[in-house]
């Protein structure tokens, strides 16, 4: 049996993302806790320039996520990054415009997300009316089904 496991991170444009966790099993909060608790600790380094937030140090995957941010002061934010490629994980304290460079690509992969779903939700349910359709031409739904 699959089961899921949500968390919402909000990013510091305000915008949210909600991540879920699937797992096979039926204790969710478990494994959830199982796999939080093997990830390595993340190393910390001071303030950090000339870098991109979405790009993992470790093994270049693209993937990076925050995982957790404060404001440091105006210009700067301390943010914990995530690779789900290689486990990387990394804190460091950035500039505020390298921060909204961070944001403006999860914003942009965010969008390509939705619009993959949009899509496939499109395409299921153009598949499920045509079976429909098709069982009610071959006779095999009667009024007494609804």
């Amino acid at each position: 049996m699959k089961a899921n496991h949500t968390t919402q991170l909000i990013l510091p444009s305000g915008q949210v993302i909600e991540l879920i966790y699937v797992s096979q099993g039926d204790d969710v909060a478990r494994d959830v806790t199982s796999m939080l608790g093997s990830l390595p600790e993340p190393e910390f380094v001071g303030e950090c320039s000339d870098i991109t937030l979405h790009s993992c140090e470790q093994c270049a995957s693209e993937l990076v996520y925050p995982v957790w941010w404060e404001e440091v002061d105006d210009e700067t934010w301390a943010v914990e990054r995530r690779c789900p490629s290689c486990e990387w994980r990394h804190i460091g304290e950035f500039q505020q415009v390298a921060v909204d460079q961070f944001d403006d690509v999860l914003t942009d992969g965010t969008e390509a997300l939705l619009r993959v779903l949009r899509e496939t939700a499109r395409t299921n349910m153009a598949d499920d009316v045509d079976r429909l359709v098709a069982a009610i031409r071959a006779g095999h739904i009667e009024p007494m089904d609804f």
